[in-house]
């Protein structure tokens, strides 16, 4: 017979028992965790300089978010590469809730512009909620002699590549909505990035750079000041805070309706669900009250909160989407 002796037995029945109290203590932990959460203050980090639209929208929900949850929500800004720097880092980020990302359609537009991009939207993160879309507003420095798209697309082909026009970075929405308005007019203009939209804007209003796309909120203010012209939106309705100014379809230029950007909050994958449920009940209430959505930095948005597998799908749809539009406009950007 070859029977066990008796210690090889009782050595097998500890070694058992041993693996179920590690599995019943790291179920424990897990659902401590979960049901105690949060603990500390939780990082909200923009991939954007302090000022601009997202950082404006981050904050706001923030303060709201952090009543709610009886943490602080302290937003971190992390610009650089059209906001590519921070969803880096927070893929490499623990999945432990404590760090959530305020991202935009940025996102996916930087990983379907790099193959070789330091994270993958779709692997690395779990989508919690979407927070709104809204369109862009190509805006011009007094000194352009151009006030409608006809205008600036006659002065712009009697120069070609005179005329500068900024982005928030390589690749970024902004950057994006700028060759594809160059390739429904004929145009060439010369593109001049930034590390986000403030420094760009603050330079347009100098006159170092010519045109711009960016969103109304960041704008509006210094068109009502004659400080910029508003040319067009890239919308399908005409804007709620300046209503003369044309849609893109109205302009003759339907190519702009990009049907972004849009800003929805991330985790890193594989963070617990109970978290994540509670980070979307929060967020979605913030983004939906009334004085939220009356506020100047929503106005012009459209809410597209929900649960996290609608916002999953979203993300998907947009993955596509923006890799067709890579294609077509055969813009790349390096890691």
């Amino acid at each position: 017979m070859n029977a066990r002796s008796p210690g090889t037995v009782a050595g097998a029945w500890v070694r058992l028992a041993l693996r179920g109290l590690a599995a019943l203590g790291l179920c424990a932990a897990t659902s401590a965790a979960a049901g105690t959460w949060p603990e500390r203050p939780i990082r909200l980090v923009v991939g954007y300089p302090a000022g601009g639209s997202a950082d404006a929208g981050a904050r706001q929900l923030a303060g709201i978010v952090s009543k709610a949850l009886g943490q602080q929500v302290v937003v971190e800004n992390r610009s650089g590469a059209a906001g590519s720097v921070a969803a880096a880092s927070v893929a490499r980020a623990p999945a432990d809730g404590y760090t959530v990302f305020y991202g935009t359609s940025d996102l996916v537009i930087h990983a379907a512009l790099n193959p070789k991009a330091a994270y993958d939207p779709q692997r690395d993160f779990t989508p919690v909620t979407g927070i709104g879309r809204r369109p862009v507003l190509l805006v011009a420095h007094p000194s352009v002699k151009a006030r409608t798209v006809k205008e600036l697309v006659a002065l712009a082909r009697a120069q070609p590549g005179a005329l500068t026009v900024e982005s928030s970075g390589v690749g970024s929405i902004e950057h994006l909505s700028a060759e594809v308005f160059q390739r429904a007019t004929g145009v060439k203009l010369t593109h001049v990035p930034y590390k986000g939209s403030a420094p760009a804007i603050l330079d347009l209003l100098a006159g170092q750079v010519q045109l711009g796309f960016e969103v109304p909120l960041a704008v509006v203010e210094h068109v009502r000041a004659g400080k910029l012209a508003a040319i067009v939106s890239s919308g399908r309705e005409r804007l709620a805070s300046l209503p003369e100014v044309p849609t893109a379809h109205e302009a003759g230029v339907p190519e702009l309706d990009l049907q972004a950007p849009w800003a929805g909050i991330f985790v890193p994958a594989r963070t617990p669900s109970a978290v994540v449920a509670r980070l979307n009940a929060e967020f979605v209430r913030a983004r939906n009250r009334e004085e939220t959505r009356a506020s100047p930095v929503f106005l012009d948005s459209v809410s597209i909160t929900g649960t996290p597998e609608a916002f999953s799908a979203f993300v998907r749809a947009e993955v596509a989407r923006w890799a067709r539009i890579a294609r077509d406009t055969g813009v790349t950007v390096g890691q």
